[in-house]
């Protein structure tokens, strides 16, 4: 059974779901949506596992959370925050998407301390040069060049058309219309959400993930790529270059599947995520 709570960090409301019990598990979702993306993988993880999954303020929180500063280098510090905050030890952080060029670009913040983390899953996500992603790029230059025009494809985007589009970038499978609701969050209902949503992308910039490339280096921790073959905004080479940069990382491919490899095949994500676990 899971149970909900919320946590400040830096000044900032956030909510999350906690399951199960065991090793620690903490996820990090990407763009537009919430924690509830990870849903699936969470029902099999929670057996064996303590799954801590907040909805990180990356443009889907149920609500504005008005901080002044929305940017990468602040989503990292909540990251790590989150983890102080509620004294989460031999933590393994699980990310997706831009949450994972979030979490790379963190590791490669200085004034951050990555003690807490024993074990790194990277989904298919952002990294070096990537981030956003070539697709992706024209919106967040639109969202740094004009607020008003940002919201207005935040909008768009927001609309069922809009998130049929953004499913079918992200996933094989789609993404149920049941579900939505709940994994697109506030960026589905609220204005003001979608608003924060412009300022979140605005600050996407590869130069946060560049900076990483020394910490990458230095990470002797185990580091896995779980990684969906069939995903044109982060191709199985992206993965590849950072099994190779890791000193102590792994690449697992899994087959049918897209950027949201937790929706495409949760199964056989939970199972390389024990067996890494357990493993390493």
């Amino acid at each position: 059974m899971s149970k909900d709570g919320s946590v400040t960090v830096d000044d900032v409301d956030i909510r999350y779901t906690e399951s199960g019990s065991g090793p620690t598990l903490v996820f990090v979702h990407g763009a537009y949506v919430t924690g509830s993306l990870w849903d699936d993988v969470i029902a099999r993880l929670s057996a064996g596992f303590r799954c801590v999954a907040p909805s990180w303020p990356f443009g889907a929180q149920s609500a504005p959370v008005g901080a002044p500063n929305l940017g990468v280098a602040a989503a990292g510090r909540r990251i790590v925050g989150l983890l102080e905050v509620l004294d989460l030890r031999d933590v393994t952080l699980i990310a997706n998407d831009t949450g994972g060029g979030i979490v790379l670009a963190a590791l490669g913040d200085t004034a951050l301390d990555f003690g807490r983390v024993s074990r790194l899953v990277f989904t298919n996500c952002d990294s070096y040069e990537h981030f956003p992603p070539k697709s992706f790029a024209p919106i967040v230059k639109l969202c740094g060049s004009s607020a008003r025009a940002g919201a207005v494809v935040m909008r768009a985007l927001a609309t069922g058309p809009g998130r049929s589009f953004f499913a079918s970038a992200v996933t094989r499978h789609g993404i149920p219309a049941e579900r939505q609701p709940a994994i697109f969050g506030g960026f589905m209902t609220s204005s003001a959400v979608r608003r924060e949503a412009v300022r979140f992308s605005a600050d996407l910039n590869p130069r946060y993930t560049l900076a990483a490339t020394g910490a990458i280096a230095e990470w002797n921790k185990p580091a896995l790529m779980a990684w969906g073959s069939q995903d044109k905004m982060f191709p199985l080479t992206h993965a590849q270059r950072l099994a190779e940069a890791f000193p102590n990382g792994q690449l697992r491919t899994i087959e049918d599947s897209s950027t949201y490899v937790m929706l495409d095949q949760p199964d056989e994500l939970a199972t390389t995520v024990t067996d890494f676990v357990r493993n390493s």
